[in-house]
């Protein structure tokens, strides 16, 4: 299995196809597997990536190191392991707000940027990561997972079993870690929508309209980024790769391909 080292945390990666390189990053207690009906459609025509961010699916959980920041530059350390240039960068939820972080950063690494049902530095997802963060520090982190699954599990009920199971396996197999790291809560803060017209790229936002936490912050960055293109998925919630792959993969070919 390929691996490498982001200073001493060792971290799993995904690598098929050949041409132009576009990296997926998943989502918060989500994995490489959340990817896998992408990796198969953009693998027949890119060089598909794929990384478990640190603490989730195969990679190592160490005790600290979970900001946005240690995200961003273990993204540019697989590109440089790879002697990777460029890359169109998709992330998700936790894996956009990395990707925006990235954006600023290393702005000129990205042929195009992807921002689906993102998150953002700055933007509050409600009350209920802070009710996990307590949980996971009174109760442990099994605890936790179980609270984490009961919300985001009802979507799926009475709709489609084998995305439910999937979150179900990926949060298990989740270490919990970023929970109980001694550095929670003391990380430098920012604010995305402050700097975010600075992304001068072209960007892709994609949001389902069922997703209540997360919609209204994708139509505030498609107003702030310039040119950036906006596509609500209407039966969607927010793992929208997941429930519509066909519909999802299909838009973001066509994005894809719009880039000189």
């Amino acid at each position: 299995m390929p691996y490498f080292h982001s200073g001493d945390v060792k971290l799993f990666y995904q690598d098929e196809g050949q041409g132009e390189a576009l990296l997926f990053l998943h989502g918060f207690t989500c994995d490489h597997r959340m990817w896998q009906a992408q990796l198969d459609f953009f693998s027949q025509n890119y060089r598909v990536l794929i990384l478990d961010s640190r603490g989730h699916g195969k990679s190592e959980a160490p005790e600290t190191g979970y900001s946005r920041d240690h995200r961003t530059e273990d993204t540019k350390l697989l590109l440089d392991e790879l002697k990777i240039d460029k890359v169109h960068l998709v992330g998700l939820s936790m894996g956009g707000s990395t990707a925006i972080g990235f954006a600023f950063k290393y702005r000129e690494r990205l042929m195009s940027l992807s921002l689906i049902s993102t998150g953002a530095a700055g933007h509050s997802p409600g009350k209920k990561m802070g009710i996990l963060d307590e949980i996971a520090q009174t109760k442990g982190i099994d605890a936790a997972k179980e609270k984490w699954l009961e919300w985001i599990l009802t979507w799926f009920k009475g709709r489609d079993r084998k995305i439910g199971q999937l979150m179900h396996d990926m949060t298990r197999d989740h270490s919990g870690a970023i929970w109980v790291d001694p550095m929670r809560g003391k990380y430098p803060r920012t604010t995305d929508l402050d700097n975010v017209h600075r992304i001068q790229i072209p960007t892709l936002i994609i949001a389902g309209r069922h997703d209540k936490t997360f919609l209204e912050l994708s139509r505030e960055l498609n107003q702030k980024i310039e040119n950036s293109q906006f596509i609500v998925l209407e039966e969607a919630g927010h793992m929208l790769n997941l429930e519509y792959p066909d519909e999802f993969n299909g838009d973001l070919q066509k994005f894809l391909e719009s880039i000189d």
